[in-house]
């Protein structure tokens, strides 16, 4: 593997983890209205989708490479 897919490797995981760390705290409290509960949701699945985007990247990158 070089370089560079080894860098889209652990980017995709920081995106996953940023993702899951946005889920896991948010909630609707005091000062948090629905748009800004939305809005978060919304920023957090964009952050799992580019994840998987990574790593599927990655998979076809290294199955083209081995061939």
């Amino acid at each position: 593997m070089t370089g560079k897919l080894v860098f889209t490797w652990i980017m995709g995981s920081f995106f996953l983890l940023a993702g899951v760390w946005i889920v896991r705290n948010l909630e609707m409290n005091i000062g948090v209205n629905e748009f800004q509960y939305l809005f978060a949701l919304i920023i957090a699945f964009v952050l799992i989708l580019v994840a998987g985007l990574c790593w599927i990247s990655v998979a076809v990158a290294t199955r083209h490479e081995v061939i």
